[in-house]
């Protein structure tokens, strides 16, 4: 199982989950059984916590969306905050940046100050991906 492990802080403006780790497949449970704890409370604001995820899968994208739903469902949000260039390149390539809030900051998730939005502009020239090799060092033989 890849490894994930998480800190729930209550605070005031939101309850904050802080992730360590992979958010893929094999350790996604683990982070859905806290939002649905969390999800549990009325009008829940959740704010993740990204910084220290080193990555993240189709799976872990989902999850996020599904719970972004549900969360508004309830009259509450879910948002992410710092993810670092390798997340916010999946986030952006699964069309989640438009889809759910995402902050450079913690400070800016928990104020919901737009000015520390991540843009999908911003997200296309931070994760500049390059291309796949394409056997580069193989030579074609007549």
């Amino acid at each position: 199982m890849a490894a994930l492990t998480f800190a729930v802080d209550r605070l005031a403006a939101a309850t904050v989950l802080t992730c360590h780790g992979a958010l893929v497949a094999a350790s996604a449970m683990q982070l859905e059984t806290a939002l649905s704890q969390v999800l549990l409370r009325p009008e829940p604001r959740i704010v993740i916590d990204l910084a220290e995820v080193t990555a993240i899968d189709c799976t872990g994208v989902m999850m996020l969306r599904v719970t972004a739903g549900i969360a508004l469902e309830q009259g509450g949000s879910l948002v992410l905050a710092m993810p670092a260039p390798p997340v916010v390149h999946t986030l952006r390539e699964g069309g989640t940046l438009s889809t759910i809030q995402t902050y450079r900051t913690l400070e800016s998730a928990l104020a919901a100050d737009p000015r520390g939005l991540v843009t999908d502009a911003e997200a296309a020239g931070q994760t500049a991906t390059t291309p796949w090799p394409m056997n580069s060092d193989r030579r074609r033989s007549a």
